[in-house]
């Protein structure tokens, strides 16, 4: 895991993790995050055991990539208790795709949600536990471009605001 702190904003960056206990050097008390390469969540037996497994570790904050689900079956989400289900999907067929799901428990209001057409990445900006936050889940398949990292960082340095999370699975080494 590498942490950076910058003036403003501050970043909390998680690299490909699977589960982390509760960060206390964040300005939230006692939330879990979870960041998780799913590779697929089209069955729904599968779907049913990951969002089990996520429930088991009290996981609050999750990032999903590879979710593989088009928009109907990524809102299915919200029925295991994460109303706050924010996604992007790739429009064209079943791959890629990133979601985050804030769990019932955890207060969060949404401010604005920023996404590619290609479901490689999800911003979103609003308040968790009435403090300002930028939740940033990517999914850079293998082979992606160098440009389009810098593309992205620059849209995240943009639009970031408050304490920045970015998880994801970003296929380097």
């Amino acid at each position: 895991m590498v942490v950076g702190q910058m003036s403003r904003p501050q970043f909390f960056v998680v690299w490909r993790i699977t589960i982390y206990n509760r960060v206390d050097y964040m300005p939230f008390n006692n939330i879990k995050l979870v960041s998780l390469n799913v590779n697929g969540l089209n069955n729904p037996i599968k779907r049913s055991k990951v969002v089990t497994k996520l429930k088991k570790e009290k996981a609050q904050v999750i990032f999903l990539q590879e979710t593989h689900l088009p928009q109907q079956e990524h809102e299915k989400l919200k029925r295991f208790g994460y109303k706050n289900t924010y996604y992007n999907s790739y429009r064209q067929s079943q791959k890629r795709g990133v979601a985050i799901l804030i769990a019932n428990s955890v207060q969060f209001e949404c401010h604005k949600e920023v996404s590619d057409k290609e479901g490689r990445y999800l911003l979103i900006k609003g308040k968790l536990e009435n403090k300002l936050v930028t939740l940033v889940n990517i999914y850079a398949p293998p082979g992606s471009k160098k440009s389009d990292y810098k593309d992205l960082f620059n849209l995240v340095t943009q639009e970031s605001e408050g304490l920045v999370i970015c998880a994801g699975d970003y296929n380097v080494v």
